[in-house]
């Protein structure tokens, strides 16, 4: 059973409330744009709420009535490039079955082109993936995000062998998605070169792994 955020943790994080109105939507997107584009700037640092609200072009008032401080902006951009994976798995699972070696590999180079965009273009936002992961409160958060990846991995091997036992895709799941989180985190702490051949190494291990159970030509 999955563990409830403490009620105090949820409450100093959660948006304070959500924006039913397309105009609602326009100002927390100016928000999240903001926040996002400086973390991008500042490097290691966190951008201020005013900061925030002065590149967004509000004032912090209208900030606060979506936020109630820079953390929960933060966590709802997580939340965001947390959602952002499925839909790139799900991409590979639309196309057309691969039907050999070549072909498999041709679709996990493109899953690796894009979800390596997504890693590269929000690496100020690491940090807080990492806060997420390390916090016994703010950890189910990041663990429904990561079964649904694991069930999409895990429908993707499927969709390549319909003949694949679902516990063993399943596990193949995990092994993919954890195994190519953790490096890439650990290249982006180091250098673009270092990121890349990280990348390259799992992109191997991947192919490595879950090629004998796909019955390719």
């Amino acid at each position: 059973m999955k563990r409830d955020l403490k009620r105090k943790t949820k409450i100093a994080l959660e948006p304070r409330k959500q924006p039913r109105q397309e105009r609602s939507s326009k100002v927390v997107d100016r928000i999240l744009d903001a926040a996002l584009i400086l973390t991008r700037e500042q490097g290691t640092g966190t951008p201020t709420t005013l900061a925030i609200a002065q590149r967004a072009g509000l004032s912090v008032g209208s900030v606060y009535q979506y936020y109630p401080n820079k953390e929960a902006i933060l966590l709802d951009l997580a939340r965001r490039w947390l959602g952002a994976f499925p839909k790139v798995i799900e991409k590979r699972i639309r196309v057309p079955r691969p039907t050999t070696r070549d072909a498999f590999r041709q679709e996990v180079r493109e899953l690796f082109i894009d979800t390596s965009r997504l890693y590269l273009e929000n690496a100020n936002l690491m940090p807080v993936i990492e806060a997420i992961t390390g916090n016994p409160d703010l950890r189910p958060i990041q663990n429904e995000y990561d079964e649904q990846i694991i069930a999409l991995y895990a429908a993707w091997l499927r969709h390549v062998n319909p003949a694949l036992q679902e516990d063993i895709a399943n596990r193949l799941g995990i092994v993919m998605m954890e195994v190519g989180h953790v490096c890439r985190l650990v290249g982006l702490k180091k250098d673009r070169k270092t990121f890349d051949l990280l990348e390259d190494d799992v992109e191997t291990m991947w192919i490595a792994l879950v090629t004998p159970y796909l019955d390719l030509n």
